[in-house]
């Protein structure tokens, strides 16, 4: 082969690209479909979508069928007007015998449209680690317990010291249980800090997508603590259906429901779903929130009066 041909060799090479990706598409592969009981194993899922397409990337489970889920990583990549996002499942299975791990769904919004992509199932055989165990064995019996002949001084003895250890216990609570009611009668009241803390944060002016999220984040905490200092639940670490469900069991609040339940809705979006909107009224935002506890402190007012 003469130098020439190699040249024209290399030019053709160098000009020739790949058939075009399908967008949007879903790619997966699994680094072995064969592992003993305990060993890791790698998921790789990569989603191809376009530049103004967004994806709903699923919630993380404990548990994919059968195996664990010890570790998930998420990465992005664009590329001109493609987007690749690749997910890194580390998996575990415990029992012997072929499982299968599931499909996974991803939501692809564009337009008001949204599109569901889906993995295909994936076999896998787990083997033990001894030869010749198939998994179905039973575990041995157990032995019967050897009885034990103690002295009534025991039980005495025995008793007095739960006696005592609850009595410390009781005073202890007692006194904790004090201490918290004083606090509470000289804590400022859930609905003043909330006021004050909208008018902090009616100077912040969000534009960028960070800056919006941070607008949520910050307005919803706002919200969930007064909640929390005013009806006397979690709400700060209660989901959005929880708090809502607390809140229904107040008929004073009924008016309020629906106000409540869209706003945190969107912030859930706007915080776990890594939808921001393309521009955000945070006057109108915080005149709402700041709606529902003027028009709710008064029931606090009054039962802080009785």
């Amino acid at each position: 082969m003469n130098i020439i041909t190699v040249l024209v060799s290399m030019i053709f090479l160098m000009g020739w690209k790949p058939g075009k990706i399908p967008i949007p598409s879903v790619k997966q592969q699994i680094d072995k479909n064969e592992v003993t009981i305990g060993d890791r194993l790698q998921l790789q899922v990569d989603v191809f979508t376009e530049e103004d397409q967004e994806m709903v990337v699923p919630e993380n489970q404990p548990l994919m069928g059968k195996f664990v889920v010890k570790n998930r990583n998420i990465r992005t990549v664009k590329r001109r007007s493609i987007k690749k996002t690749t997910l890194e499942y580390e998996l575990v299975s415990y029992d012997v015998g072929t499982d299968t791990i599931p499909e996974i769904t991803f939501l692809i919004k564009e337009n008001g449209d949204t599109l569901h992509l889906k993995t295909l199932p994936i076999s896998v055989e787990t083997k033990s680690v001894a030869p010749g165990l198939t998994g179905e064995e039973d575990i041995k019996g157990i032995k019967p317990q050897i009885g034990i002949r103690l002295s009534y001084w025991y039980y005495l003895i025995g008793f007095i010291s739960i006696s005592v250890i609850t009595g410390i216990i009781f005073l202890l609570i007692r006194k904790r249980m004090k201490r918290l009611i004083i606090e509470k009668i000289e804590a400022t009241p859930s609905w003043e800090i909330a006021l004050s803390e909208l008018s902090k944060l009616s100077e912040y002016k969000p534009v960028t997508p960070e800056e919006i999220k941070h607008f949520y984040i910050e307005l919803s905490f706002i919200l969930r603590e007064y909640y929390e200092g005013m009806y006397e639940f979690p709400a700060l670490e209660s989901t959005t259906n929880e708090t809502v469900s607390h809140l229904r069991k107040r008929k004073e609040f009924k008016p309020f429901l629906v106000k409540t339940y869209d706003f945190l809705t969107r912030s859930d979006l706007v915080k776990f779903a890594k939808y921001i909107p393309p521009s955000v009224d945070n006057e109108k935002e915080i005149g709402m929130i700041r709606d529902i506890v003027e028009k709710t402190k008064k029931e606090e007012e009054e039962e802080i009066n009785v």
